[in-house]
């Protein structure tokens, strides 16, 4: 399974999930040439998920599909820049999969339920407890937004004058 090779994605990120995506480090090659440790880390993380035993969870839970894995890493690319921390990757029960970001300014998750069908949730300190949410397909304009925003540094050119 992890010798077969990702599948090519459009800028909008469609993805074709009866293509043979299981092997993520085929993209990561073109992908990581000029990238920070946690890409690596993250694509390690996505074949961990989808070499996960049938029952992994102590039920019935199957391995994180790879066309979810794949199109979670190139969310994951898109959205993020080099100074972003390294979201956390759980696996769903149903080969699902969550991309989590927790820090002190808020919290976002985005629940990859197959390729292009993305439930999204954000919530910033300081604002509507609920936090908003979601469906997405293809745009993720919005969560780049809520990435930089929540991990952004604390110390603006202001403070560091001082």
């Amino acid at each position: 399974m992890l010798n077969q090779s990702i599948s090519a994605f459009s800028e909008s990120f469609s993805c074709d999930s009866s293509a043979n995506v299981a092997d993520i480090s085929v993209y990561s090659k073109k992908a990581f040439n000029s990238a920070t440790k946690w890409k690596n880390e993250v694509a390690r993380r996505l074949k961990e998920l989808i070499s996960l035993d049938s029952g992994w969870d102590g039920y019935q839970g199957i391995p994180v599909k790879p066309a979810n894995a794949a199109f979670a890493y190139q969310v994951i690319m898109a959205i993020c820049d080099d100074e972003a921390p390294a979201p956390q990757l759980v696996p769903g029960s149903n080969g699902d999969l969550q991309i989590e970001w927790h820090t002190l300014r808020g919290d976002i998750e985005l629940h990859i339920l197959g390729p292009n069908n993305v439930h999204a949730w954000c919530a910033m300190v300081g604002e509507d407890a609920d936090g908003i949410e979601f469906d997405l397909t293809n745009n993720f304009a919005d969560v780049a937004s809520w990435v930089k925003s929540i991990t952004e540094s604390e110390i603006g050119p202001t403070a560091a004058a001082a």
